[in-house]
């Protein structure tokens, strides 16, 4: 076999150098543009959500006008019937009972919290408050008679969904974020019980505070306030059976 030449060895060199530092400089472009668009998406979607809640406010001071403007024609047709007494105690009971008023009461605070450090190597998710607990928490006090619910000032109704956004909760379709204050109106001792004997609320009341160190605090009231659900009531999807 005849030796290769150096003049051939060096062009061969000299391609494969060509090559490969074109490769290098492609990739470091890539990388660069990339990390240069990221924080760029990043902020237009910071913008878009900071927008949409902002038109979301203004769209809940709009319902709650129409709420009452709505109230007060109910109101004037009433009196025009002759029906103002037992219109009006009919529509206070049925908005009380859909969590359009404000309502006090007795009842509970329950605060929960993240865990103040988390050990290195363990999981972090262990040491935060999630979704699941809020949603178990809710249900628990509902089923320990609970006649109004509201986290961090969101009004819990029958449409409430509680679900997480990332590093935050949404309820009502608002952002929550740690600490999360439950305001339970009700018999504080039926609601502190029905906390201890649910499985899931038990546990995280009990063994992962513990464990976890999560900030955690029940509070019973003689006299609390919760809010009005301020949200939209119409479904989506539900519609009513023919014949019912």
């Amino acid at each position: 076999m005849e030796p290769i030449q150096p003049v051939r060895y060096t062009i061969s060199l000299t391609i494969v150098f060509a090559v490969l530092g074109f490769m290098v400089a492609v990739a470091f472009n890539t990388t660069t543009l990339a990390s240069t668009q990221r924080p760029a998406r990043t902020g237009d979607l910071a913008t878009v959500v900071s927008d949409m809640e902002a038109q979301r406010e203004l769209l809940t001071e709009e319902v709650t006008e129409r709420r009452a403007e709505l109230e007060a024609l109910e109101r004037s047709a009433a009196e025009e019937a002759g029906q103002q007494e037992s219109f009006g105690a009919d529509s206070q009971s049925t908005r009380e009972a859909a969590g359009l008023t404000a309502v006090t009461g007795p009842g509970v605070v329950l605060t929960l919290d993240d865990a103040k450090v988390t050990p290195a190597g363990e999981d972090p998710n262990r040491y935060i408050i999630h979704d699941v607990d809020i949603a178990a928490i809710t249900n628990a006090l509902l089923a320990g008679g609970a006649e109004a619910i509201d986290v961090n000032g969101q009004r819990v109704v029958a449409t409430t969904a509680i679900r997480c956004a990332g590093t935050t909760i949404l309820v009502n379709q608002t952002r929550l974020g740690a600490p999360y204050v439950v305001t339970a109106i009700g018999d504080a001792e039926r609601l502190s019980a029905a906390l201890a004997e649910d499985l899931v609320a038990g546990e995280l009341l009990g063994t992962y505070r513990l464990l976890y160190g999560l900030d955690i605090r029940l509070d019973k009231k003689s006299n609390l306030t919760v809010p009005p659900f301020t949200g939209g009531l119409r479904p989506q999807y539900a519609v009513p059976v023919e014949g019912e």
